[in-house]
């Protein structure tokens, strides 16, 4: 496989995945295990999104990789935004926060496990919940987004 088809089939998988994805993860998809050959192809594609001056661009964060929309873009199309599909482990993890409005993050820790550093920022990059600081660790508290979203998908339920 020639290196912009690769460049193609990364590009389409950090289209449609809801999480980030590790260069292990990008090596399996196409079937190379260098980290280094998975590396410079995602490069390539964000050079590539920078020159053509796109909306959208190719970020990582903690070693994996995602698509998102530019920053300076997100005030014009925010209201289009359709409703954020979470994860159940994700979904499991706003329960809890719901349930217990205020839970720190290290009393989530210690009822659900690791897991939930991923789930948070999941949650705060959807706009589910916010997070405030509380001594050493942070208060979690669900959003305006939240309680419109679950009263609508409520509605929506009874109607049917």
């Amino acid at each position: 496989m020639e290196d912009s088809e690769n460049e193609r089939i990364i590009e389409a998988a950090l289209f449609i995945s809801s999480r980030p994805l590790s260069l292990q993860e990008l090596g399996k998809l196409i079937g190379v295990a260098a980290p280094g050959f998975v590396e410079q192809r995602l490069k390539n594609l964000q050079e590539d999104y920078n020159n053509i001056k796109s909306s959208i661009e190719i970020a990582e964060e903690g070693g994996k990789y995602f698509m998102r929309l530019r920053s300076q873009y997100v005030r014009y199309v925010k209201d289009f935004a359709q409703a954020a599909e979470l994860s159940k482990h994700a979904l499991r993890t706003l329960a809890y926060i719901a349930k217990s409005e205020g839970i720190t993050k290290h009393q989530l820790f210690l009822k659900i496990g690791g897991g939930i550093y991923d789930d948070v920022n999941e949650l705060l990059e959807k706009d589910f919940i916010t997070q405030k600081k509380a001594g050493r660790t942070k208060s979690l508290t669900t959003t305006a987004k939240f309680r419109s979203y679950f009263q609508e998908a409520a509605k929506l339920e009874g109607q049917q």
